[in-house]
């Protein structure tokens, strides 16, 4: 067993810790990764640069992170929710639409963002010919109004299967026997729901939560694909991937804006963790 864990843990430490330890040391150079450039120690510049109003979009980035994660974490989990409880029975056709519902976690990030940039192509799209019979057009993931929701869209699509399993096994949980007798007894159906099944569902609800949360904080790879960070979607994890790769390539400002996200991930995550853990001693005692 002991040796079981020494590999894990080595590894944990080996693709875990150094690399985050390495990228807080070269937040506080000005390394930029080309062949021959000198790197010397800034201390606390690229952070002061970053905070100022000299920085590449910080404040607009943290806008647009807020957006995005409280979109992607309301509409996942009221959809998820809402799914799991038409979908948690045992007939085919159920079983059928969560595999359909599964299946987007499977394709991967690129493929996933590849479909929907044809999906909504401004010129040959079927999106572009649906709303053109209607006489609209739009850009799509190229415009500022469209392209946030559109990318919490898909975001919440991808990982609407894992979300909704969650739902459907806590829903599992509940006693069918107490929605019986709450019926007998003239509850309504929305109300079985709220005072019923909801509360019951606090553990699941925690996972669910912070999953998404945290989840849509670190993502940037699928905001790359769809619209590398433009049209108000430059979040926090765009804005450090555009730093350390884009045109300037600064890597070392770069990592002072990824140390900043793992605070923030950080910060939003231990508080969340604790509130959620304390609702459901609350609902479940």
């Amino acid at each position: 067993m002991w040796a079981g864990l020494s590999v894990g843990l080595g590894f944990y430490l080996l693709f875990g810790i150094v690399p985050t330890v390495a990228n807080i040391v070269v937040s506080f150079t000005n390394y930029s990764g080309f062949p021959g450039t000198p790197t010397s120690f800034v201390g606390l510049t690229n952070y002061n640069i970053l905070f100022s109003t000299q920085g590449p979009g910080f404040v607009s980035s943290i806008l647009d992170t807020l957006f995005f994660v409280v979109g992607v974490t309301v509409v996942q989990n009221v959809v998820a929710l809402a799914l799991a409880h038409r979908l948690r029975g045992d007939s085919k056709i159920s079983s059928a639409l969560r595999i359909l519902a599964f299946f987007p976690i499977v394709l991967g990030v690129t493929v996933v963002g590849i479909v929907w940039l044809l999906l909504f192509d401004p010129v040959s799209s079927p999106a572009a010919s649906v709303f053109g019979a209607f006489g609209i057009h739009s850009a799509f993931f190229g415009a500022n109004n469209v392209a946030m929701p559109l990318v919490i869209i898909v975001q919440v699509w991808q990982n609407l299967g894992f979300t909704m399993l969650v739902y459907i096994g806590g829903l599992m949980t509940v006693p069918q026997s107490i929605h019986e007798a709450a019926a007998l007894d003239g509850v309504s159906s929305w109300q079985r729901l709220r005072f019923i099944t909801w509360p019951m569902l606090a553990r699941a609800v925690s996972v669910n939560v912070l999953f998404a949360v945290v989840g849509s904080l670190t993502t940037y790879n699928l905001i790359y694909i769809l619209t590398d960070g433009a049209a108000g979607t430059n979040t926090l994890g765009m804005l450090a991937f555009n730093t350390a790769f884009g045109q300037s390539a600064d890597l070392g400002l770069g990592a002072a804006v990824t140390v900043t996200l793992l605070a923030v991930a950080v910060i939003v995550a231990i508080p969340l963790a604790g509130l959620l853990r304390s609702r459901e001693r609350r609902l479940l005692g």
